[in-house]
């Protein structure tokens, strides 16, 4: 793989929304430490401001993988996202975790009870996915890992700062599109309980030079599964007993 040839491409692809429709075996990345070094190559070449994360895994065992959020991709709710005019608007409802005192890089790896202690608020969030892919789902696992993990967007709702006694390992979730509900679900995420994938997300960074700060946000997975919103629509995810987030598309 040309990690530099590729981080280009991604990111024109990205920009122009021109995308690409596959790679060949050469040119993708082969392993996470390939998608990640991807990553890493696009972060410096935007040279953007990572504002939070997200971190999720395929099942409450798997490996789970984790993908940064950059800074002009993030807004609070109500949020107004103008995008390309092909943008997917796919949308997902989710948790997130506001730290609230930076992990600095060290060499004994932080534990769950640590991670947990050093968050400050949750909110309610919402997912835009995007991709430089025509099919994400016909692609390397790990280019899409290298390709930011698929985020386009993300919208957070209001501090929550009582949230410790609330239920978030299988939250009811509802997710509303332009006032009509569209999914409700229960099940939690795919990739289990916050907490595991916090852990995680905080020594990933760790590793990688680019620890967790007083201040960032990471979310922790979909509740709702995906779904596409129309361009000029209006979606919510609310969280019962705990709250919600909106977005507008503006284009």
């Amino acid at each position: 793989m040309d990690v530099e040839a590729l981080a280009g491409r991604l990111i024109a692809a990205r920009q122009s929304g021109k995308r690409l429709a596959s790679l060949s075996a050469d040119e993708a990345p082969a392993t996470a430490e390939e998608g990640y070094a991807l990553q890493d190559v696009i972060l410096r070449r935007l040279g953007i401001a990572i504002a939070g994360w997200k971190a999720g895994a395929s099942s409450p065992t798997a490996e789970p993988q984790a993908g940064p959020i950059l800074a002009d991709r993030m807004k609070p709710s109500p949020a107004r996202f103008a995008l390309l005019p092909n943008a997917l608007r796919t949308v997902e409802a989710e948790l997130a975790f506001r730290f609230g005192r930076d992990l600095p890089s060290r060499a004994t790896p932080y534990a769950e009870n640590e991670v947990w202690d050093a968050i400050d608020t949750l909110h309610v969030g919402i997912e835009v996915l995007e991709s430089s892919f025509v099919d994400r789902r016909f692609v390397p696992e790990h280019a899409v890992l290298g390709d930011l993990l698929n985020n386009g967007a993300y919208a957070y709702g209001p501090a929550i700062t009582n949230w410790r006694d609330r239920e978030l390992g299988k939250p009811k979730a509802v997710l509303i599109i332009d006032g009509k509900e569209v999914r409700r679900a229960d099940a939690g995420t795919p990739g289990g309980h916050p907490k595991r994938l916090l852990t995680f997300l905080v020594n990933h960074a760790a590793d990688r030079g680019l620890a967790i700060k007083r201040g960032d946000i990471v979310t922790t997975g979909s509740h709702t599964g995906m779904l596409d919103a129309p361009a000029g629509s209006t979606v919510t995810a609310r969280f019962e007993g705990i709250g919600e987030a909106s977005l507008t598309f503006t284009a």
